[in-house]
Order: structure tokens, then C-alpha cells, then sequence
């Protein structure tokens, strides 16, 4: 039903991205919330725990997932924007859950994007994302992969950008994941992110604080396995539920505080008929980030 529905949106948002771009370009100057407002901080790293959880007809597993990013160049041309990043999303498995799960699996990659800026607020971001999605410590030339993106966007007005595209994982089970969604700058206080696959609200009432709440629908985590592990891969799809709080400490460095619940999750194997649901669990996470 997953795979249904994702084919679905894949192709409504394919069209919409057909819609989306001009016939013709020109470097423009049009402010987009999506693209010039910047909300994440330049690098970061977080820890955090997923509390135990049983899996369909085995027994339970937690989770500590750690993880760090940071930018490393960005800069502009009349011919468009070049922003590179480095990123390492790791989870740590407390327990086997009688399934021989792996010790861990990582994402280390990078994040290219390119970013051409068209007529009335209209623009193209290309993206590609090398890296090793696998259990480091066994990584090979087979588990260096290239997943790509292709964004279309839109300033409908100075508040109200739009996004629709697809992102595709070369060599992956799950081969195209869409995007798209509105965010609406309310007011210099408040924004509104209306995403699939993230859906946000982020409230600061000040320079020093923000608090953010919302979901995140996460059904494009998978890794490769080592080579003689006749499991081949592993995939998980969960939904998070959550609320946070940022707090500025310095006047460049900020800490961030998450909790909230993992919901509808399930894990694959290839030894596996299908897949088999998790149960649901807590979760915690804090990080720090910096501005500059």
C-alpha cells in the first residue's frame, strides 16, 4: 500500500513540477522563504535515545542515534547558488532483538545542491548526495551510492514559497521518494512548514528561544549490510511525532532539545517474507549548532 501511494504522489508531483518552471530563465531577485530563509544552523551534531520496542513476533530493541553536519562552502554566481555540506546520521542498536541486528548503520555523505534562479520567483534546485548508507566498519565500493534530487520552487508572494520534486536512490529498494509542500513566513515570529516529508510550526519569540513542534513521515532509511551477510539490507520506515525547544547560550551557538514519539515504524530484512512493525516508542534528543 506504501509503494501505491508513493507512486501516486510521484506522479502528481512530477507534473507539478512540469508546471512549475518558466519556458524561459533569468537570474532573479524575488525573496523565497524556502531559499532565503534560513532557519537550520551552519553545522551541528545531536545524540539521542529511542526507547525499547518489540518487534512483530521477536523481542524488543532501542536505539541510540547520534549524528553531526556541517557546511563547508557556499557561493553565489549569476549563473545560480553552490552550497556543499557534510552530514553523518548514525544509529546505534542497544540489543539484538532476537534477529541478529547490526551494531549500527550510518548515512555518511554529502549534500551538493545548485540552486538557478528563474523569472517571478521561480526556481530549479539540482541536489546529489555520495556517500556510504551501510555499516561503516564493513563500507565498500558496493555501498557507496549517489542518490539525486530535482526540486522545483516557487515565491508566490514575499511570505508563501512552494516546493514540488522527487528525490531518487540509485541502487535502493526504494527507488523515488517525492517532496513538496508550502512554507508560509507569518510574520518574523512565527513560520509554517507544510511538507511532505516534514511538517513543522516554529514559534521564537525572541532572538534567544524557539520553540517548534510537528511530525516527520521517515520511509527512505536503508543501509547496506556486510557483504556476507545474507540479509543484504536493512530498511525502517517510522513517523515522528514531536516538540522542541532551541535556546541561544552564546551569541552564535545554540543548544536544542527534542522529545517526542515514533509511530506506524516497521523494519525489513531480505531474509525477512515482509516487513514487520515495531512498536511504538519515545524518544529524546539533544543537540547543539552553530550560526556562524
Amino acid at each position: 500500500m506504501r509503494r501505491i501511494i508513493r507512486t501516486m504522489w510521484t506522479a502528481l508531483y512530477t507534473g507539478l513540477l512540469a508546471w512549475s518552471m518558466p519556458a524561459s530563465a533569468q537570474y532573479g531577485s524575488d525573496y523565497c522563504q524556502i531559499l532565503d530563509r534560513f532557519e537550520d544552523p551552519i553545522w551541528h551534531a545531536y545524540m539521542g535515545y529511542v526507547d525499547r520496542a518489540r518487534i512483530e513476533g521477536f523481542r524488543s530493541v532501542g536505539m541510540i542515534e547520534v549524528g553531526a553536519g556541517s557546511g563547508l562552502l557556499y557561493f553565489r554566481t549569476d549563473f545560480g547558488e553552490i552550497d556543499l555540506k557534510a552530514a553523518v546520521d548514525s544509529v546505534f542498536f542497544t540489543g539484538s532483538g532476537d534477529v541478529d541486528m547490526p551494531g549500527h548503520v550510518s548515512a555518511a555523505r554529502l549534500d551538493l545542491s545548485y540552486v538557478i534562479r528563474l523569472e517571478d520567483g521561480h526556481a530549479l534546485r539540482l541536489g546529489v548526495e555520495p556517500g556510504f548508507y551501510s555499516e561503516i566498519e564493513y563500507a565498500d565500493s558496493d555501498h557507496l551510492f549517489y542518490p539525486f534530487s530535482i526540486h522545483g520552487i516557487r515565491a508566490f508572494t514575499p511570505n508563501v514559497s512552494g516546493l514540488a520534486g522527487l528525490n531518487f536512490y540509485p541502487g535502493f529498494d526504494r527507488l523515488v521518494d517525492p517532496r513538496f509542500g508550502i512554507r508560509w513566513g507569518i510574520s518574523d515570529y512565527l513560520l509554517l512548514d507544510v511538507f511532505y516529508p516534514k511538517t513543522e510550526i516554529v514559534f521564537r519569540p525572541n532572538v534567544e528561544w524557539a520553540v517548534r513542534a510537528g511530525v516527520e513521515f521517515r520511509e527512505y532509511l536503508e543501509y547496506q549490510l556486510k557483504s556476507r551477510d545474507d540479509r543484504k539490507r536493512l530498511m525502517m520506515d517510522e513517523t515522528r511525532l514531536f516538540v522542541g525547544v532551541d535556546k541561544l547560550i552564546t551569541h552564535d551557538i545554540q543548544l536544542m532539545f527534542q522529545v517526542g514519539r515514533l509511530v506506524d515504524r516497521s523494519i525489513d530484512f531480505r531474509r525477512f517474507e515482509m516487513e514487520k512493525d515495531l512498536d511504538d516508542a519515545y524518544f529524546f534528543r539533544i543537540g547543539v549548532g552553530g550560526l556562524i
